[in-house]
């Protein structure tokens, strides 16, 4: 059963929290956290691809206005996010599960970005309403 709760907990996603109590459970928390297994899946897992939607590539002032306009708009109901990639500050808008998903998204920012178009989610963290900036 330990065994099964440890195979459990260790490929699980990074956000998957396991409730539970009994001792079972506070040695396989332990076991985990000192031996480092759950620092490995803090690291990009090549199988857990994120897509996103790029509306703007340019300028910083631009960048930032594009972001306070998006933030504006859309609230906290969708990350908005800015990431320096040299030489350029970037816009993203929504982290999707898959391709099809970002493509499909992108023919709502279309209308109002049409340079817009899906790319694979930079490496970081997303969260409703986090920036990088």
């Amino acid at each position: 059963m330990l065994a099964f709760l440890l195979a459990l907990n260790l490929s699980s996603p990074a956000d998957t929290v396991v409730v539970g109590a009994g001792v079972s459970i506070d040695e396989a928390v332990r076991a985990t956290v000192g031996s480092g297994a759950h620092q490995a899946k803090q690291s990009v897992d090549p199988g857990a691809e994120r897509y996103t939607v790029q509306v703007y590539a340019g300028r910083r002032q631009d960048a930032n206005a594009v972001y306070v306009q998006l933030s504006d708009s859309i609230g906290s109901s969708m990350p908005v996010v800015i990431h320096f990639d040299e030489p350029q500050f970037k816009v993203f808008v929504g982290i999707y599960g898959s391709r099809l998903e970002a493509e499909y998204a992108l023919r709502k920012w279309r209308g109002r970005y049409p340079t817009a178009f899906a790319v694979l989610a930079p490496n970081q963290r997303f969260k409703k309403g986090s920036s990088t900036r």
